[in-house]
């Protein structure tokens, strides 16, 4: 197959993530997001168009399709103020494109633009999935439910991400188990107010909360096989209204990662005992809520060395496990998922930032390669 007619793309792939990177929404609020997206998509003479809880489900249909294979883009930023000085750096304060959705974003639009140019060199159906709230409640679980791998049945599904971490121009893939699981969970302890001149007579959850959190360090260090790789990390604490009052209640936000099912029920075992040993010690009542919980990120075999013949020798970077996630791993519970690491570290031109940076950032030239890829995966013969 020949590509070289890709080029025409790469200005509007450019003006694709700017526009997205100047405009960034969290969460499910991506009204002006899913707004701009759809009036691309509508050009590019897809055979089915619909919104799925927020986000955007776009179907091409193959004259004599093999298979039909999904493509997934995120759509969300964080709430962070960026500090890049870029001349297109966010407009709306305190809200940033800061993990690389403009550019998967843009990456999907250019290869939706391509696919409606070349609709005739298509073996298989596509599927162009934008999807807001990845990084917050999951939104994939919305996107399945509202039945964006059914009609037509969805056969295998591809995401990419942007990393730092890998050289530019290479790609991040590797059969299996590549990204961790992780729950978020809310712990509550409440105590007694008391004044702090006569703390008998109140329940201190500041000092019950400290001793838990000190405590949680163990869960890891000595209920944990060794050879496993776990991390619990406690983000935030609120607690208390004065500096001479015992606080009555303490709010604790962490987070808990693993690989493995069994570490992680343990874990999460682990945490509600220690959590009744503090009230028994403490006299105070707790309670623990899961927030969220993504599965790990787990590439199917077949489709993951499928794809690596496609891509160089060179450009082919064997990754081993790492400790974010991603609610992608809901698509691949339901189909043959593989999740791509799309290389953006540059150390001459300055990319080197990490994701979830307020300085993060990357060459847009980057984007022209996962278009690339897509073309491939769609057009290739099984």
């Amino acid at each position: 197959m020949e590509f070289t007619n890709i080029e025409y793309l790469k200005d509007e792939v450019v003006k694709y993530r700017r526009q997205l990177h100047e405009h960034p929404e969290i969460d499910n609020d991506v009204d002006y997001t899913r707004e701009y997206i759809l009036k691309h998509l509508i050009r590019c003479n897809f055979d089915r168009i619909e919104v799925i809880a927020c986000g955007i489900k776009a179907v091409m249909v193959a004259k004599d399709p093999g298979y039909t294979f999904a493509f997934r883009a995120d759509m969300d930023g964080l709430p962070i103020a960026e500090k890049t000085k870029l001349s297109f750096a966010s407009k709306w304060e305190g809200y940033m494109h800061a993990c690389g959705h403009d550019g998967h974003m843009a990456m999907l639009l250019g290869f939706a633009r391509w696919l409606g140019d070349n609709k005739g060199h298509l073996k298989h159906n596509v599927v162009l999935i934008f999807q807001p709230a990845e990084e917050t409640e999951g939104g994939a679980l919305n996107m399945i439910d509202g039945g964006v791998l059914e009609n037509p049945e969805v056969d295998a599904i591809f995401g990419f991400h942007i990393m730092p971490e890998i050289p530019q121009g290479s790609f991040g893939i590797s059969p299996g188990t590549i990204m961790a699981q992780t729950c978020e969970f809310d712990i509550e302890i409440m105590g007694k107010s008391a004044h702090g001149a006569m703390p008998h007579k109140g329940v201190d959850a500041i000092l019950a909360s400290s001793f838990f959190i000190s405590s949680l360090q163990s869960v890891t260090s000595r209920m944990i096989d060794p050879m496993h790789n776990a991390v619990i990390t406690v983000g935030k604490l609120e607690a208390g209204d004065n500096r001479n009052i015992l606080a009555e209640y303490a709010t604790i936000q962490g987070v808990i990662r693993t690989f493995s099912d069994g570490d992680y029920k343990k874990i999460k075992d682990d945490i509600q005992s220690l959590l009744k040993g503090i009230d028994r010690g403490f006299k105070t009542v707790s309670s623990y809520k899961e927030v969220v919980y993504y599965p790990p990120v787990q590439n199917d075999a077949y489709w993951t060395n499928t794809i690596k013949h496609m891509i160089d020798d060179h450009k082919v970077m064997e990754i081993t496990p790492i400790m974010i996630a991603d609610d992608f791993s809901y698509y691949q519970q339901n189909v043959p998922g593989v999740y791509i690491f799309l290389g953006s570290n540059d150390q001459k031109m300055g990319y080197t930032m990490p994701l979830h940076s307020n300085k993060f950032d990357f060459d847009e030239k980057i984007l022209m390669d996962g278009i690339k890829l897509c073309i491939k995966i769609a057009c290739s013969g099984y």
